[in-house]
Formats: structure tokens, C-alpha cells, sequence
């Protein structure tokens, strides 16, 4: 009886956590307003060998209340070649610029050299918490238009074959009250 009280506890645990997962990946927002994480992948190889390409990283949400300290691994906002970014790299020191704003200044994994862009407070996204190597490319592919496809293809086979299954037991206990009522 524990044995199958346990293996009822993990299955609802492992699928609590799964749904938890799936809703931040596909439902940041409403996430966000339950709890203040969010997941992203890692598309570039910059945080290698601390985090993979292709993880899936969890980052707590940044607000101001939150410090950041010397080798905290930021997610932030950054103009790259005149578009809006992601990008995740290593905090190391802030300064001020000539209009007295506060820069956080950052840099690769394995490279001491500065980062170009001028990272802001309110350019900070979040603080790395932890990561899954290799998940992320897993998550590309289901939020593409060919994922989404598979995904509609695996439901529709799941529901045929529960129907399937549904006949064929009704069949089969239709078969077993004539044998019962036959002499």
C-alpha cells in the first residue's frame, strides 16, 4: 500500500512539475504572475563550458530589490546589429557613463573582455538560477510550425487510439455477456 501511495505521490509530483514547466515555456506571462521565474535557451556557445548551447536555463525574474553580485550570470536586453536581444553573460562590475547613468558591465564565459553594450537596470531580465543542458533545442523544434505540427499529429493518434481501444473492449465484453448467456 505505501509502495502505491509513493508511485501515486511521484507521478503527481512529476506531473505537477511538467505542467509547471510546460505553462513557463509556452505561457511566460501568466507564469511570471504566479511565480517570478522564466525559462530561455541558450543559442550561442558564450556561456560554455558553465552552460551549454542549447539549455534551458531557469532565471530568476530581476527586480530592483534583487542584488547582483561580482560572477552573477545575467540574462539581459541588448540592441546586437539593430535588434532587440537576449543575452546571457557574466556580471562584473558596474560604472557610470558621462550622463551619470549606472552601467552593468559584463562579459563571456572564459574572457575577461568587457562586453560593448551599455546594460542598464531596466535592461536586466533576470539572474541565472539553474540550468537542463541540451533541452532547449528540444523546445525550439516544438514551438516551430513543423513541432506544433507534430505535436497536433500525436494528439490526434493518442485520441484514435483510445477510441480504438474503446470499441474493441466494448466488443470484447459484448462477446463475454453472450457467452455468459448462451447454454
Amino acid at each position: 500500500m505505501v509502495k502505491k501511495l509513493q508511485t501515486i505521490g511521484f507521478a503527481i509530483g512529476t506531473g505537477v512539475m511538467g505542467m509547471l514547466i510546460l505553462c513557463a515555456i509556452f505561457f511566460p506571462s501568466l507564469f511570471q504572475s504566479i511565480l517570478p521565474y522564466r525559462f530561455h535557451h541558450v543559442l550561442t556557445n558564450s556561456m560554455e563550458p558553465t552552460i551549454p548551447v542549447h539549455s534551458l536555463v531557469l532565471v530568476k525574474v530581476y527586480d530592483t530589490s534583487t542584488p547582483v553580485e561580482k560572477d552573477d550570470i545575467l540574462v539581459f536586453r541588448a540592441n546586437r546589429f539593430g535588434e532587440e536581444v537576449l543575452i546571457m553573460h557574466r556580471f562584473s562590475h558596474t560604472e557610470t557613463n558621462e550622463n551619470g547613468e549606472l552601467l552593468y558591465r559584463t562579459h563571456p564565459e572564459g574572457s575577461e573582455t568587457l562586453d560593448v553594450y551599455e546594460t542598464t537596470r531596466e535592461d536586466i531580465v533576470g539572474i541565472y538560477t539553474w540550468h537542463i543542458p541540451y533541452i532547449g533545442k528540444l523546445l525550439l523544434f516544438f514551438k516551430s510550425a513543423c513541432g506544433f505540427l507534430w505535436i497536433c499529429q500525436m494528439i490526434v493518434i493518442f485520441l484514435i487510439k483510445a477510441y480504438i481501444l474503446a470499441k474493441w473492449e466494448e466488443k470484447e465484453k459484448e462477446k463475454a455477456s453472450i457467452c455468459k448467456t448462451s447454454p
